[in-house]
Order: structure tokens, then C-alpha cells, then sequence
């Protein structure tokens, strides 16, 4: 059964310190590319990531809530048929201002399935679904006030994490559409595929290790490398993270007082450090096979609704979509290349709280041609690491960010560095961390000692000669 995550205990340790403030249904953010001005807006995708090789980045949410889970929307998102629509708004208003691309929503079953399809993709006045054959919907096509374009997908999540479906499971009853739903099997996954699914993996930290490699052999495609509500979560940290339950309080006290002088959207420094147990598992399942990593966001709005000095609420749609992404770079930004940049395991995750990356590549060099992130190679032959630098739009001060990357093979360090590197048979990935100086300004009064290094990005792996 998937761990309970006991959020409400820290915020309610916490909320004495919060203050009020306006409803955040009217932030009215704007772009800013100042040094010292806080931009609360990620830059558009294409541009700012500046993707190798004519590939376009596209920027992924892979694990999301709206109204219709039980839990969402301060557990009311959907009570005795009538919605939430302030909720819905935030959301919809939150994938805009973060200039997502692409939303991978995974309802909950509870309330998910019990909808009908087109319901679950919230359609309003103006949007475009975009159908395929027969009763199929694939995307809600939402374009925002300023022109941006969001394809909203729809999958769920429990056990499994089936994303991009086509049409709900197939059963014959609603009761057995549920069973199907909740189960984490391999004629659950084969179910989820026929529906289109994309079948991943939520909260690895907590998943058996041989289940997984069941799974893998049954169809599953990726796994989440990090996840969110985990970081926050008391008894996932101690139990399954090996982490201090509570050992983030500390760090993220001055973040929550009335008056305080830090960026609200920063708090997050306070619990980003890698799941190494995840990690572990992702590392161990690439030796059996191919399998994606993905960044879990697993965004409900639905912890604390106390209002931070920014105006919004600690939880808000926004906030936590702010904090990091999954990455596709995909052929062009049609939904048909979205679907083969996944498909190709060809992503990687960047923690934008820290900055978006401009220019990061990772790639092998062979007799045959490029080998892209996600891919398997029969050949051997060069490793190319590209650094990246902070792009134009993202938050800084004067300092500068010390950036530094390690390239791993089969989960151990291999080389330091940005370059070329001849390999031989094994598992290729790369991380990049940050000691993020140029943030300092940000703090305000909060201690320096969240001025430290943190992961930044994880490529995607590699496969090289392991068949």
C-alpha cells in the first residue's frame, strides 16, 4: 500500500509564524530579467534551454493533481459532484505563468475514473482538444492569455502511473475499471497501456526493488527520481529516505515568518537534497533495461493554505510547479513528437528553482552516429558533456553560481568535468550540482548556510554495449 504522506504536522508547527494576505488568485506576475529582481515566471522552454542538435525543449509535469483526486484542493476539489473551480483555476493559471508545455495530470481513481473522459481534461471556452480514433481525447490543447500553449494530458495515479492516456481503462463495470486502477501488476500495466498509457512509477522511495524489476519486465517505463511531497513528508523521510523526519523545520522557519524578508519560492532549499534510495533504484533497474527518470511535482494544493509574504499560499499550483521540471526534447513541438521524445526516454530533470540550465548536452558519439539521452547503444565509442550556464530569465543577484558536474557509470563516479571520454560497456548518466551564490540576495536574512551545493540536473541515462 502507498505511504500515507503526513504533511500537515510541520505546517501545523509552522502556521502560528504565517500572516495574512491577498487571495492569489491576483498575482499578476510579470517577466523580469533584472539582476536582484526576483522573476516568479520560468522563461519559455524553446529558447531559454537552447536544446542541442535542432531539438526542441519542452517542459514536462509528470505527476499532478486537480480537483478530481479525493485529496486535492484542500480535500474538496470535487465533493458530491459540484467542483472546486477557484481550485481548477489556480491550476490552470499556475501551468500558464510557469509556461509549462506539456502537463502529464494523474488523478487520483479516487475521483478520477469515475469521470467521463472529457471531463477529466477541464475544458473550457477557448481550449482545443485534440481527439484520435474513435471516442479517443489525447490533449486538451489551453492557450494562455499571453499566447503561450499548454497540451493538458491525462493519466492517474496510485500504484501505478499510467500518463498520456487515450480513453479510461476498458472493464466492464466501473467497479472493476477501479480494482484495475488501484492494482500494480502486470495485467494492471498491460490495461493501462491499451488505454495509451505511458505506464511509470510514483514515490520510488517507498517501492520494492524486485516488484520494480517485475514491473520493468511487464512494461514499465520510468520512474520517479525525486518527488516532492516525500522531501516535506515526516514519515516517508524517516521511513523510507532515511532521512530526519523533521530535520528541514530549522531551515525552513525563516521562510514562513510574518517577517521575513526571503523569497517565498526559495523555501525550497530547505529540503532539496538527492533521494539517494531512488536513485539507487533508478541505477539498478538500468542494468536490467531502459528506464526514463522523471521528476514527480505531485502538486495538490492542499497542505497549508496560509498565506507567505508574497501574496500566495504556501502550496499554491504555482510555487510548486516553480521548483523543478522534466524536460523532453522532442523533435519539434508537435504532440506526436512529445509523445516520441517520451517514448525515447529522451529528457532530463532540471531543478529551475536554482536557475533554468542553457545548453546542457549529454550524448555518445559512435561509428553509427549520436546516441541521445535515453537511448541504448550496441557500439561503443565517446562521451560528450556539455556544461550549461544559467539562462536569461532566471533569478540573479550579483554572485556567481559554481557549477559542477559528475558523470556516473553503472551508479559509481566515473570522471568529473565537462568533455570527452572514450567508454566502454556500462550505464552512462550525468548530474550537475550548484552552489547557488547568485541567489544570496534572495535570502535576505535567512542564514547563509542554504548557500551550499544541490543537485541541478539529472541527465538521462545512457545504455552503452549492454546487450
Amino acid at each position: 500500500m502507498k505511504p500515507r504522506a503526513c504533511l500537515y504536522l510541520p505546517w501545523m508547527l509552522l502556521a502560528c509564524h504565517t500572516a495574512p494576505g491577498p487571495d492569489d488568485t491576483d498575482v499578476g506576475v510579470v517577466d523580469t530579467d533584472v539582476v536582484g529582481v526576483w522573476n516568479p515566471r520560468m522563461p519559455e522552454a524553446a529558447q531559454a534551454f537552447d536544446a542541442p542538435r535542432g531539438f526542441v525543449a519542452r517542459r514536462a509535469v509528470f505527476h499532478l493533481h486537480s480537483p478530481y483526486s479525493h485529496d486535492a484542493c484542500d480535500g474538496a476539489g470535487w465533493v458530491n459532484g459540484v467542483m472546486d473551480t477557484t481550485c481548477e483555476a489556480d491550476l490552470r493559471r499556475a501551468l500558464c505563468t510557469d509556461r509549462y508545455d506539456v502537463a502529464f495530470v494523474t488523478d487520483h481513481p479516487d475521483y478520477g475514473d469515475q469521470q467521463p473522459w472529457e471531463a477529466l481534461f477541464h475544458v473550457h471556452p477557448g481550449d482545443e482538444l485534440i481527439r484520435g480514433e474513435g471516442d479517443d481525447i489525447l490533449a486538451n490543447k489551453i492557450t494562455c492569455d499571453d499566447g503561450h500553449v499548454v497540451l493538458w494530458r491525462q493519466g492517474f495515479e496510485d500504484e501505478l502511473m499510467p500518463v498520456g492516456m487515450r480513453h479510461q481503462i476498458v472493464a466492464p463495470t466501473q467497479e472493476e475499471r477501479h480494482t484495475i486502477m488501484n492494482a500494480s501488476d502486470a495485467s494492471a500495466v498491460a490495461a493501462m497501456i491499451e488505454a495509451g498509457g505511458t505506464v511509470m512509477i510514483a514515490h520510488t522511495e517507498s517501492k520494492d526493488p524486485q516488484h520494480l524489476a517485475e514491473l520493468q519486465d511487464a512494461g514499465l517505463h520510468a520512474v520517479e527520481a525525486f518527488n516532492v511531497h516525500a522531501m516535506f513528508a515526516p514519515n516517508i523521510r524517516g521511513d523510507f529516505l532515511g532521512l530526519d523526519p523533521l530535520g528541514f523545520l530549522a531551515d525552513l522557519g525563516p521562510f514562513t515568518s510574518s517577517s521575513s524578508d526571503a523569497q517565498p519560492d526559495l523555501l525550497f532549499l530547505a529540503v532539496h537534497v538527492q533521494q539517494d534510495v531512488s536513485v539507487a533504484k533508478w541505477d539498478a533497474l538500468l542494468q536490467r533495461g531502459p528506464m526514463m527518470a522523471t521528476a514527480g511535482a505531485d502538486t495538490h494544493q492542499n497542505v497549508l493554505p496560509a498565506i507567505l509574504s508574497d501574496g500566495e499560499r504556501v502550496d499554491s499550483y504555482r510555487r510548486g510547479l516553480r521548483w523543478f521540471t522534466t524536460v523532453l526534447l522532442a523533435k519539434s513541438d508537435s504532440l506526436a513528437d512529445v509523445d516520441e521524445a517520451v517514448a525515447s526516454r529522451r529528457a532530463f530533470i532540471a531543478f529551475e528553482i536554482l536557475g533554468t540550465p542553457r545548453g546542457f548536452d549529454f550524448h555518445l558519439e559512435t561509428d553509427a552516429g549520436v546516441v541521445e539521452m535515453g537511448g541504448d547503444s550496441v557500439a561503443t565509442g565517446k562521451l560528450v558533456v556539455t556544461c550549461p550556464t544559467l539562462a536569461s530569465g532566471s533569478p540573479r543577484g550579483e554572485g556567481k553560481p559554481d557549477i559542477s558536474v559528475i558523470v556516473y557509470k553503472d551508479g559509481q563516479e566515473f570522471q568529473q568535468g565537462c568533455g570527452e571520454w572514450p567508454v566502454e560497456r556500462g550505464v552512462y548518466r550525468v548530474r550537475v550540482d550548484m552552489v547557488p551564490n547568485h541567489l544570496t540576495e534572495f535570502l535576505g536574512s535567512v542564514p547563509t548556510n542554504l548557500i551550499k551545493s544541490y543537485p541541478w540536473i539529472y541527465s538521462g541515462a545512457i545504455r552503452v554495449a549492454m546487450e
